[in-house]
């Protein structure tokens, strides 16, 4: 059997380009050629993780964006997030054996079920004052957004191309990002005569439950991974299902890697600044400053994300090149806007502004804001990328992607006390300051030491890899 495919190779160039559009299989002797299905493709995955993303983790973000989930004081919220990231962190750091154990489409569906009630927690909160149901929708949030994050990540890594994973992740961002864009349309039509500081108009709530209750119906549609095919005729590289003992094993071996030690700074610091902006946020601007804040900030991230992603695929430059060049331009930005947000702060601090589009000196304290907002979609993004190019085999694209939401475990709880916001500054200053040299150690050898798992491919033939 296996001559005869080879004769067909050698002897039809059609017989070549369905080997490479499609898969081969056998039927009572005859081979028979499986044509490119649009339903089975990658781009359409992607889409249904981006779909899943606007609807779960983007729209949550968006409530977030107006600052502590829009309520007025943000200390019950955050408390309620510090709750939340701390199961998290458990969950996340667990989503290996859990895509290992059901796979990936089951682990992102059940990920997708938590975020619903979440927002209804806040809803309750907001219009009756009940402050018990924060911590019991952030807790039911924390056990599922873990695997969803887990599930998403090794999702969006594994199914593309190598070559496109920069622009897949930047597709998939904008996806996320265009959750926060609708988000914070509703809540600027909802809040837009709020001029002074404030909480959000409940009704605003009831519109993002409905649209999250959607995510996981959404994810139903997704293709596990032994069905998709990419359009060069490559499957995915398969995941060999081993026992939860070996998983852990395995997962233990990898956080002692010495280029994990180098990026866990990194990976650290990438969701540090989520709750010292909310609060920044909440404290000082009105309800429909912090509203239309959520939409420009959703706006400006999906431009960046896909700038960065389009950069790390140009062919224009070394792979080497492209890795270290973006990493410089973003960390280098990073630290001028720490910069600039540290003089900000302390003029708020003493003066503790309650701050309108119509005041006067809004402008540069709300547009630190929007870059911020910015450079933490930048460094999401440019993370998930370096995960990608870390992974030595297929299994490890599950375990990096399930390293990443320690660090937002730490700063929600310090954001949950009254302490000062330009110590959280500091804090998070200060972080920036650690991680940048350790991670550029990893990063300059990207494309060099660090190149991703090997791609297995069964459908093209040996003359066409």
């Amino acid at each position: 059997m296996a001559e005869h495919k080879n004769d067909i190779t050698k002897e039809s160039p059609l017989a070549q380009k369905s080997l490479r559009d499609g898969d081969v299989s056998q039927d009572e002797g005859e081979v028979t050629v499986e044509k490119y299905n649009w339903f089975r493709g990658v781009f359409f995955q992607a889409s249904i993780v981006g779909l899943a993303a606007f609807a779960a983790p983007g729209l949550w973000n968006a409530m977030n964006s107006v600052g502590a989930g829009g309520q007025q004081d943000p200390y019950l919220v955050m408390a309620g997030n510090a709750l939340l990231f701390s199961i998290m962190t458990v969950t996340c750091l667990t989503g290996s054996l859990a895509t290992n154990r059901f796979g990936v489409k089951p682990t992102l569906i059940f990920g997708a079920t938590g975020y619903a009630v979440y927002s209804a927690s806040l809803y309750t909160n907001n219009r009756y004052g009940t402050e018990w149901i924060i911590y019991l929708g952030s807790a039911a949030c924390g056990i599922t957004a873990g695997l969803f994050w887990a599930a998403e990540g090794a999702i969006i890594l594994s199914y593309p191309e190598p070559e496109n994973h920069g622009k897949y992740l930047a597709y998939w961002l904008c996806y996320r990002n265009s959750g926060a864009i609708l988000g914070g349309a509703i809540n600027l039509a909802f809040n837009a005569q709020g001029s002074e500081t404030g909480k959000l108009d409940w009704r605003t709530y009831i519109v993002f439950v409905a649209l999250q209750c959607l995510g996981p119906v959404v994810t139903m549609l997704l293709s596990p991974p032994e069905k998709v095919r990419r359009r060069n005729g490559t499957r995915i590289a398969p995941v060999k299902r081993i026992s939860t003992v070996e998983e852990l094993k395995a997962f233990a071996k990898l956080t002692i890697r010495k280029e994990m030690l180098l990026v866990s700074p990194l990976f650290i610091y990438i969701n540090w600044i989520l709750p010292y902006s909310g609060s920044y946020m909440s404290l000082y601007f009105s309800v429909r400053a912090r509203a239309l804040a959520s939409l420009i900030s959703a706006v400006a991230q999906i431009i960046g994300t896909l700038a960065l992603g389009a950069f790390l695929d140009w062919k224009g430059l070394s792979f080497n090149a492209r890795a270290r060049s973006s990493y410089m331009a973003m960390m280098a930005l990073v630290g001028g806007c720490w910069v600039w947000g540290a003089i900000v702060q302390r003029e708020y601090s003493n003066a503790a502004p309650g701050l309108d589009w119509s005041d006067d000196g809004f402008g540069r304290g709300w547009a630190v804001y929007i870059l911020w907002q910015v450079n933490w979609a930048l460094t999401y993004n440019y993370g998930y990328w370096l995960v990608s190019r870390m992974a030595r085999e297929a299994a490890d694209v599950p375990r990096l992607t399930s390293y990443k939401s320690a660090g937002q475990t730490i700063s929600s709880g310090i954001s949950s006390t009254k302490t000062p916001l330009i110590v959280a500054l500091g804090i998070n200053f200060g972080l920036w300051g650690i991680c940048v040299i350790p991670a550029y150690l990893v990063v300059r050898k990207v494309g060099i030491d660090f190149h991703g798992p090997r791609e297995e491919n069964t459908d093209v033939p040996d003359a066409d890899r």
